[in-house]
């Protein structure tokens, strides 16, 4: 009995002193990039892309909130680049609980996008989704450091398969306090 009594006021001491980084109430604000050129004989293929992101955390550990993709491909003679857009909304859970002393957490996120993809005045239509996981690293209270695993999948318009792509990203979200302080 007594061991019980003391653990839920561990519990209790613990849920007390939780860092408000992933806590309802709080904004999420961030994204990823990346890079990429690549060589094969006298081809050459330039790639960026920027995924900046908004959230709110509806629940503790829990957000949900809207990203836009923006991908640019370039060959090398080409005269326009292809450039994909999309807007997405996203949920994302973190799975460890919060406290002063965590500096890494594990999420995951999904996002489901709408958008437009083309080259010049040709252009079509496009959906799909996208999944990824990895650890936010932070690196104080309200800046973590993202490394994910990613895995995203999109229909293009008048386009009979799916175009599939396993991807690692690099990120940084902020957390901001923006839960009002009980008094």
């Amino acid at each position: 009995m007594k061991k019980s009594v003391l653990a839920a006021c561990l519990l209790l001491l613990f849920a007390n002193v939780t860092n408000s980084q992933i806590t309802k109430g709080n904004l999420l604000l961030g994204g990823t990039t990346s890079f990429s050129s690549s060589k094969s004989g006298d081809y050459k293929l330039t790639e960026f892309s920027f995924a900046p992101n908004i959230g709110y955390f509806f629940a503790n550990n829990f957000a949900g909130g809207l990203r836009v993709q923006i991908d640019t491909y370039k060959e090398d003679g080409d005269e326009d680049a292809y450039t994909s857009t999309s807007i997405a909304p996203f949920v994302r859970y973190y799975f460890i609980p919060a406290s002063k002393e965590q500096k890494v957490n594990i999420f995951a996120d999904v996002a489901y996008g709408f958008g437009s993809s083309g080259s010049g005045d040709d252009k079509f239509n496009m959906n799909g989704y996208s999944l990824m996981a990895g650890p936010a690293i932070f690196l104080n209270p309200h800046t973590a450091l993202e490394i994910t695993l990613g895995y995203s999948s999109m229909k293009f318009e008048d386009e009979p398969d799916r175009y599939n792509t396993f991807k690692i990203n690099v990120g940084f979200q902020i957390h901001l306090n923006a839960a009002k302080k009980k008094e």
